[in-house]
């Protein structure tokens, strides 16, 4: 399947609209054994418990793939998408189409409850969390790419570079999540 397929599955998930993309520079979290499945409770249709703007309305999960809505297109776990556990998340990074960079989708179950978060790059509190986790640990690395939209020069991706696991969790921990939404069963 060819990547542009698989991120376009990913923006059925995620509709983007005047999107600002987070991104890492790896898979998160760093030096974490790779997830060959996705975890049988999980697997299954999920629908979306509230109608919005964030999520799809349905998500089917399988061992080791996944697809959004009535997508035929699958989002299959391999070397461009990489599902790692992580202080009670499965994440899922997503290798961008356009760079070497990757996108994260956290998910955390609770009974019959599939919650859904991101770094949400539309939010500006959240950003500044980010710049001041990372602003404040040396070597970790918080970047703004901008582009000229006519007169004016717009976020179009924050660069989020922690040095290690432990200021990736303090990313997590400290508010800089956002929840997308809830699927049930």
């Amino acid at each position: 399947m060819k990547q542009s397929k698989l991120i376009i599955s990913l923006g059925a998930l995620i509709l983007f609209t005047g999107c600002v993309d987070v991104t890492f520079s790896e898979p998160m979290p760093f030096n974490r054994r790779d997830k060959t499945h996705f975890p049988n409770s999980w697997l299954g249709e999920w629908t979306s418990a509230a109608q919005g703007d964030d999520v799809q309305e349905h998500l089917t999960i399988n061992a080791q793939y996944v697809t959004f809505g009535t997508d035929n297109d699958a989002l299959v776990l391999g070397t461009e998408s990489v599902l790692r556990k992580f202080a009670g998340y499965h994440i899922l990074s997503i290798k961008s189409e356009d760079s070497e960079r990757w996108n994260l989708l956290f998910a955390k179950r609770s009974k019959d409850i599939l919650h859904i978060y991101e770094f949400d790059g539309k939010d500006k509190e959240k950003a500044a969390i980010w710049e001041e986790i990372l602003s404040a640990n040396e070597g970790g690395a918080f970047e703004v790419v901008k582009k000229k939209d006519g007169f004016q020069e717009k976020v179009s991706e924050y660069k989020l570079n922690p040095e290690n696991n432990r200021i990736f969790r303090k990313l997590i921990q400290k508010g800089g999540l956002t929840h997308m939404g809830d699927y049930v069963r």
